[in-house]
């Protein structure tokens, strides 16, 4: 069942929630999005659409365990990648990658990067359905704050289905909620924040319910 805006806990109380579950989950191996391949597909479709040059500065907002980032860096990119949780496989990605990719400890709505940074594209795979309603408009305006202008992003969120069909927030475990966005409504909500509709993708997501909608904007 859905819940309206106005029932969220305190925005501060929320942000301890949603970091103490995903420490949780990373922490007991139980982060089945690393592998989920509709995720996967959703990093594919976005990098489908970069420049095929290469050599683009993306930013991986809730970078994980780094798969998305390799991703792209082994199709010749450079990585910027945001997350609130360091897990146990940075060390590793750090080694590998070296200074292809720089990985950061932080929400996004938090980060102040280097003066002059500017990225070309950004991927939010799965991140912005779980932030509190009153950080929707400061997350989405630092993302467009830190891209060049034209700059490709890609936001893959929770969408709804035929057998849940109304949009709003689901609980999840330790507190964490996500919000099951309309087609119509992921779209009306990145042009209500200044963002430039580019398309949209319907993929099936291999655990849980409901689909993932990657939506296109551009800066």
């Amino acid at each position: 069942m859905s819940k309206q805006a106005s029932d969220f806990m305190p925005q501060g109380d929320y942000r301890k929630a949603l970091d103490t579950s995903f420490v949780h989950r990373y922490s007991h191996g139980e982060d089945e999005w690393s592998w989920d391949v509709g995720m996967i597909q959703a990093a594919q479709a976005f990098l489908e659409r970069l420049d095929p040059q290469g050599d683009q500065h993306v930013l991986d907002i809730g970078v994980g365990r780094g798969r998305d980032a390799s991703t792209f860096i082994l199709a010749g990119h450079r990585v910027t990648g945001l997350d609130i949780v360091e897990n146990s496989s940075w060390p590793l990605l750090r080694k590998r990658w070296g200074d292809r990719l720089d990985l950061v400890n932080k929400a996004m709505q938090d980060w102040q990067p280097a003066p002059g940074t500017v990225f070309d594209a950004a991927l939010d795979n799965g991140c912005f359905h779980h932030q509190h309603p009153d950080e929707w408009g400061p997350y989405l305006a630092h993302v467009r704050r830190l891209l060049r202008p034209g700059a490709l992003v890609g936001l893959n969120v929770f969408g709804v289905d035929d057998a849940h069909p109304e949009a709003g927030w689901r609980e999840m475990d330790n507190q964490r909620q996500g919000y099951f966005f309309t087609d119509a409504g992921i779209r009306q909500t990145l042009e209500a924040h200044g963002f430039t509709w580019q398309g949209l993708e319907v993929i099936e997501r291999q655990h849980g319910e409901a689909r993932y909608l990657l939506a296109l904007v551009r800066t």
